[in-house]
């Protein structure tokens, strides 16, 4: 009952946030809306672009300064219900625009310095390397310089776990993670980063990070299908997601994670993502509330640090350009396990597009991430480029995978039917069974762990666990392999023993003597 009280003042606030920009957008035609064909060629392009990733739903705004100029909500959600604008999505890392927000909110109120240690606000802190962990600064935090590695293969990312303190708990856990570069040197994406930004909103408000989030950014923002908390979640009905299993989409409910709700798993429908886009664009005013300076939107939006590429990670976002060098964008595109999401800035234009989806794959995260760019490119007049090829990696390793399965169950059935048969005859010597046995096991084991350890190492250090959320079937096929090569272990060892079996039962021959005389 509470949590439907709450949702529902908070619909009726941001129906009185929106009124505004609701007023100006039916006075007439809005200032600089793109022309109707090329709203009409962008709804074509996604359409296209929606059935060629399989997404069974879809929704997409384009937003000029304060106004929405054009949007779609396709398709059903996981549970068959239709799409709309106030569908919430899982909005993967673009969350981590919302944590630096939160963050800059606290510098610019003075309770946060940006180059200070953040052991000053978070004092508990402990990594493996204590000398590391004494200068990581809140900046380098932000723009994912510290030092810190990627987490998803230590059990770090990805918890659904919504019980109380459970960010802080996950902090606590990187007391086992040691950093692999010098903080304030490279570029290094890691959502531990974003984990202690939250602790450090947590610590210095004396709030849950989820509460501070609702109460300073998505209210103030009208976002009122918008979850931060297990019990939004539940509230505002965020629905499951999809992501792929051979190449189609299967339903997938995890669940709402409030332990990684600071990196990766904000929930948020379209209409209320529009609104953030526009505080964006408008200097961090929304209906005329401010939720920060212009100042700090600009500082937030500031690439800092080479990411490799041709762009710079900001604070929570990406800058680079699109195409043409004089065309900048800043951008973030973030994904879960079962959910997309996609937010583009063209401050130049001051235009902003969104996309999300309610699936995502590994393989496919090329083609996703391609959608958001190429209806910017159409509004600026331009094609939009060949869509992204999905990995190809994922479908040779799983084909790579099922020929190994079955060339495992080959051996394994010659195996067993050995062991049943109990061939006759004389067994080789006691040591060469011995041997080979120790051959196959050790072959058996090593080919296990390659397998489910080595070979999802490659993906960011990430673990097998990692690999079966957001690869199922590759990860399914991986497990196949590992128990395959066990039975055929084992199997071999009977082998063996039948063989020893086999060797003691033949009575030795007796030498022959012939009688001379």
């Amino acid at each position: 009952m509470g949590s439907s009280l709450r949702h529902t003042v908070r619909t009726v606030l941001a129906v009185v946030l929106a009124l505004p920009a609701a007023v100006a957008a039916g006075a007439g035609p809005a200032a600089g809306a793109p022309p109707p064909d090329d709203l009409a060629r962008v709804e074509s392009y996604l359409r296209q672009h929606m059935a060629e990733v399989r997404a069974p739903g879809l929704a997409y705004a384009v937003v000029r300064a304060d106004r929405v100029v054009g949007q779609g909500a396709w398709g059903v959600d996981g549970d068959g219900n239709r799409i709309t604008p106030r569908t919430p999505f899982v909005l993967g890392s673009v969350t981590k625009s919302f944590t630096a927000l939160a963050v800059m909110q606290l510098v610019e109120a003075g309770r946060v310095e940006l180059d200070a240690p953040v052991r000053r606000y978070v004092p508990w802190l402990r990594l493996a390397d204590e000398s590391i962990a004494v200068r990581i600064t809140v900046r380098q935090l932000l723009v994912q310089n510290s030092g810190l590695p990627q987490v998803a293969s230590m059990g770090l990312t990805d918890r659904y776990d919504n019980t109380p303190g459970a960010l802080a708990r996950t902090v606590r856990d990187l007391a086992a993670v040691r950093p692999t570069t010098e903080p304030g040197g490279v570029h290094q994406y890691s959502d531990a980063n974003y984990l202690i930004l939250g602790v450090l909103v947590e610590e210095v408000t004396g709030e849950s990070y989820g509460g501070y989030l609702r109460r300073q950014v998505l209210d103030p923002l009208g976002m009122v299908d918008s979850a931060a908390t297990g019990a939004e979640a539940e509230a505002v009905g965020v629905p499951p997601g999809h992501r792929y299993y051979l190449g189609r989409p299967q339903r997938f409910d995890p669940g709402f994670d409030g332990s990684g709700v600071t990196y990766g798993f904000l929930a948020a429908s379209l209409t209320d993502v529009t609104h953030y886009a526009m505080a964006q664009l408008g200097g961090g005013r929304y209906a005329g509330r401010p939720v920060l300076s212009p100042q700090g939107v600009a500082q937030l939006h500031t690439g800092q640090v080479p990411t490799g590429g041709a762009g710079r990670y900001a604070m929570g976002w990406r800058d680079s350009t699109l195409g043409d060098p004089a065309e900048r964008i800043v951008w973030h595109a973030g994904a879960t396990a079962n959910s997309f999401g996609h937010i583009v800035l063209v401050p130049g234009s001051d235009l902003a597009v969104v996309v999300l989806a309610n699936i995502y794959g590994l393989m496919m995260d090329g083609p996703l991430v391609s959608a958001a760019f190429n209806v910017a490119r159409i509004l600026r007049g331009a094609e939009a480029e060949a869509g992204a090829a999905k990995d190809p990696t994922f479908t040779r390793l799983l084909a790579g995978l099922g020929a190994v399965a079955l060339l495992l169950l080959g051996l394994l059935v010659w195996s067993l039917l050995r062991i049943v048969r109990r061939p006759a005859g004389r067994a080789g010597s006691r040591r060469r069974i011995l041997a080979g046995a120790a051959g196959w096991v050790v072959g058996c084991a090593g080919l296990a762990v390659g397998v489910t350890r080595a070979i999802p190492a490659a993906w960011d250090g990430a673990g097998l666990a990692q690999v079966r959320l957001f690869a199922p079937d590759v990860g399914d096929a991986m497990v196949a392999v590992a128990v395959l090569a066990g039975l055929l272990a084992l199997a071999r060892v009977g082998v063996a023993a039948v063989a020893l079996a086999g060797r003691r039962s033949v009575p030795r021959a007796r030498p022959r003597y012939e009688v001379v005389g």
